[in-house]
């Protein structure tokens, strides 16, 4: 479990921090000069943290679930457009309350992503007008702020280091294994949602994809999927023996399968639909299926339980 923090969660919320710390930064340049090149360069930054979240939170998402991090990052589903509408709420308050203080929704990145990519946002942001502005600056410092707690947590005096290795010492403990097939299970519903919402049974609803007004839904499945290569790989290499090893392959099996399948993908849902790619992401949808099945059968192999709960063994 060490090597699984130090090689694949602490790194990672390293990296979000940093991106984070960028795309504060930027922010800040943006509104001192409010032109087309900043604005570009910001919204890049913001796919890029938004990516680096995703890869953090593909490995970590068991113990941020207990406390709901996740809505602090990343609110999604948004069926009712509450992104929007807690904004444009803020925006008309003459008196915000800290914003620390305020909804989860208005301190990640699905808020930001509104400002940034919304057209009726962005639009009175590339104006510079005041409230926009300050509001972008705001998120960013709290994004940032967010992000260096979590990372602050994941460390050796962090209260989630302290917990995960308390589990491991507990009745509950199932080590790496357990956490990396727990983590598949967990990620691979979230997969299954992410391609079922916007596809539909009845209709297409584009407006369900994550990051839809970034555009690039499906670039955060592949950055999640390269995540599950690294925990399998991790599992793998410090396998008891090549037996052990071994009934890994199938699931290994599956995520080569995949990301052929995503290879020639656009980033986004809207894209595959304008290029008349619905099919693929039904397959697609049926492989997230296939891989979560085999998630089951190697779990049941390596006699793992599934359904992880962050607070077994305090």
């Amino acid at each position: 479990m060490t090597i699984l923090l130090e090689d694949q969660i602490q790194p990672r919320y390293t990296s979000l921090v940093s991106e984070a710390s960028n795309l504060r930064n930027l922010a800040s340049e943006f509104c001192l000069n409010p032109d087309n090149k900043h604005f570009g360069l910001l919204q890049q930054q913001w796919r890029t943290t938004m990516l680096s979240w995703q890869s953090a939170e593909a490995v970590s998402q068991l113990m941020l679930e207990e406390n709901m991090e996740g809505w602090r990052f990343q609110f999604w589903p948004d069926k009712k457009n509450l992104t929007g509408r807690k904004v444009e709420e803020r925006l008309k308050n003459k008196a915000p309350v800290p914003l620390l203080s305020d909804s989860v929704i208005l301190q990640g990145l699905s808020a930001s992503e509104y400002l940034l990519f919304d057209s009726q946002a962005n639009d009175a942001l590339a104006l510079k007008k005041t409230e926009y502005c300050q509001f972008l600056v705001e998120n960013t410092e709290a994004l940032y702020a967010n992000s260096l707690e979590l990372q602050q947590n994941w460390e050796k005096s962090g209260n989630y280091y302290i917990k995960l290795m308390a589990m491991e010492r507990g009745k509950h403990a199932f080590g790496l294994n357990g956490w990396v097939l727990n983590s598949l299970d967990a990620q691979t519903s979230r997969l299954r949602k992410e391609l079922a919402l916007p596809l539909g049974k009845n209709r297409t609803n584009l407006f369900m994809a994550e990051s839809w007004r970034s555009r690039q839904s499906l670039e955060n499945i592949r950055t999640v999927l390269a995540a599950f290569d690294s925990l399998v790989a991790l599992a793998i290499e410090q396998s008891a023996n090549q037996e052990q090893a071994a009934l890994w392959q199938d699931i290994v099996l599956e995520l080569d399968s995949l990301s052929l399948s995503m290879q020639n993908l656009p980033y986004d849902f809207m894209t595959a639909i304008e290029q008349g790619r619905a099919e693929d992401l039904l397959s697609l949808k049926e492989q997230i299926n296939s891989l979560g099945k085999q998630v089951v059968k190697t779990a049941t192999k390596l006699e793992i339980p599934l359904g992880f709960n962050s607070s077994d063994g305090d």
